[in-house]
């Protein structure tokens, strides 16, 4: 029983100012490492002693070495000292989790979605940070735990971690006044579309893997010439300077369909649709933050549709 209550009151500080006053040779010098008086670096030192049951120091005008106990117990002791320091850093990187939530999400998403969805959530208490990405990258920031929570848009949900869908939004083909179909009013077919000039995203888009996998769905093979443009920006523009048919979510090209500038091109044999899905490692997102925001989307869900 006496060791146990002897362990529960060491000081952890006076380990590590054993450890200086070995490293340095000095009483003095290790006190003024730490910030403390000399006096009270030795009444430390002479606890210490009395706690441990043996004397750690010779001490002389010319300075402090460690005596053999002193020197047996040195490597313990930093032992001792690298287990408390990590302790904290547990705790620091535990309570961080309470107000912090990092997010990876795709540029659609935090463009139309997140900040509604922030915004309804209670997260006043937390500070998000939000990294911005296509789908793969967001997947990968995830599973490397750079990001507690992840929003990305493409078919299928990404290979090792879970998901949940939090929205589904409809992607319109879409021309602009320049291109040679905008004023046909008869229906294309999905053939008609892979035999013509597409304007689509980069390897990683998400909207690029659904439309892939629609046509496939619908038989129609590999697409074929392609204008190959970096976001969905990006393809608003080649699609209003005529460059070809290009696929983007109707939240995005909703004003210019009203003004005119772009035109839905009516297929009929291809519905594309895109799912939103949030994803996070393990059963459930381990920062609380991100399990609040998550629980926040289900219940919406069952509530009504997403906006």
């Amino acid at each position: 029983m006496a060791s146990i209550l002897t362990a529960d009151g060491l000081d952890v500080s006076a380990v590590r100012l054993f450890l200086s006053i070995v490293e340095l040779g000095s009483v003095s010098k290790a006190a003024r490492r730490h910030g403390i008086a000399q006096p009270s670096a030795t009444a430390k030192l002479h606890k210490l002693e009395r706690q441990l049951g043996v004397q750690l120091l010779d001490r002389s005008p010319s300075g402090s070495v460690a005596t053999p106990a002193g020197v047996g117990l040195a490597r313990a002791c930093a032992e001792t000292v690298a287990k408390a320091v990590a302790l904290v850093d547990r705790a620091d990187a535990l309570r961080d989790t309470q107000t912090h939530l990092t997010i990876a999400t795709t540029r659609h998403v935090g463009d139309h979605f997140l900040p509604g969805w922030i915004t309804a959530c209670p997260l006043d208490d937390v500070r998000i940070d939000v990294v911005e990405a296509d789908t793969l990258t967001v997947a990968q920031t995830v599973r490397s735990g750079e990001a507690m929570l992840g929003f990305t848009e493409g078919p299928a949900a990404p290979l090792g971690l879970r998901s949940e869908v939090v929205a589904i939004e409809k992607v319109e083909p879409v021309i602009g006044r320049c291109h040679e179909w905008f004023g046909r009013r008869r229906a294309v077919t999905g053939r008609d579309l892979i035999s013509t000039t597409l304007v689509l995203g980069r390897s990683g888009s998400g909207t690029l893997d659904v439309v892939e996998a629609a046509f496939a769905t619908n038989g129609l093979g590999a697409i074929g010439h392609h204008v190959e443009v970096d976001g969905a920006a990006a393809t608003r523009v080649a699609a209003l300077n005529g460059a070809g048919v290009a696929f983007l979510p109707t939240c995005r090209v909703a004003g210019d369909l009203r003004s005119g500038g772009l035109k839905v091109l009516p297929v009929r044999d291809v519905n594309i649709e895109q799912p939103v899905r949030a994803v996070w490692r393990g059963v459930r997102p381990s920062a609380p933050a991100a399990r609040r925001l998550v629980e926040h989307l289900r219940n919406s869900s069952r509530s009504g549709p997403f906006e």
